[in-house]
């Protein structure tokens, strides 16, 4: 009986040094990382997303990044482990990427770990309402793309028509008309960077043209209403107009309209 115990005990810690071992985070990663943030929101909470990947091109644009990370009350902790193999390779060029999602997060200062085997970085993670700023001491190790991440505003509605005739531009405006007849309020807004957009120094939504298209037309609104009747009326141009216009609506509330499903 007494042999049994000490089987037992030696089993016991063997296990506990072998589970251990699996969450040893020590490794050597060589490659260099690059940040981009942004948000997601969904009406109930928002949540700050880590874009991260390589600087590095692999032949497959499908590797991934393994990664670990913990949240505390003042502290973001991040361990980059290792670059990992796809089972099946998308032959497109690409780095290796992960997302790594920080829900929760206060309005306040949070110290940055990021760790690269043997090697650390520190900086910080400013939160408030109005944004994101990421801080880290100037390196080749890790960039943040975008370092001052604009946070999208509570009642704000945002998205794009697209169409590729010039004389198309008068529907385009009808539809933004009619969305502040709906109650959509023109608003000025801090400058920067938003992710999915960007305000320019007079408070405007920045026009850009997207890739694919002739003409684009940006549009940001202050709305407070119903957002079945915004889903109603992306709807309705998408059925009178399939051919000449192609709308897309987001809400703060997490929600996309899209004019070409019904």
């Amino acid at each position: 009986m007494k042999r049994q115990l000490i089987s037992i005990s030696a089993l016991i810690f063997f296990c506990v040094i072998s589970s251990c071992k699996k969450t040893e985070t020590i490794s050597d990663f060589d490659e260099n990382i690059r940040i981009y943030m942004s948000e997601t929101v969904d009406g109930e909470k928002r949540v700050l997303n880590l874009n991260c990947y390589t600087e590095k091109i692999f032949t497959c644009s499908n590797y991934g990044i393994e990664t670990t990370y913990a949240l505390s009350d003042n502290k973001i902790t991040i361990h980059f482990i290792k670059v990992t193999t796809p089972t099946v390779c998308l032959t497109s060029l690409g780095p290796a990427s992960v997302i790594i999602s920080l829900n929760g997060l206060k309005n306040k200062a949070y110290q940055l770990e990021l760790n690269f085997g043997a090697s650390k970085i520190t900086g910080q993670l400013n939160v408030t309402s109005g944004s994101f700023v990421a801080t880290v001491p100037a390196q080749t190790k890790v960039e943040f793309v975008n370092p001052d991440l604009k946070r999208i505003p509570d009642n704000t509605i945002y998205g794009t028509v697209h169409y590729h005739s010039a004389s198309t531009s008068t529907l385009a405006q009808k539809f933004i008309d009619t969305l502040q007849l709906y109650g959509a309020l023109p608003t000025l807004y801090p400058q920067g960077d938003y992710g999915q957009f960007q305000i320019e120094a007079n408070g405007q939504i920045k026009q850009t043209q997207d890739l694919g298209y002739y003409f684009t037309r940006y549009y940001i609104f202050n709305y407070s209403g119903n957002s079945g009747q915004l889903k109603d009326l992306v709807r309705r141009f998408g059925i009178n107009y399939p051919d000449l216009l192609i709308i897309t609506l987001n809400t703060i509330k997490g929600e996309t309209f899209y004019s070409w499903t019904q």
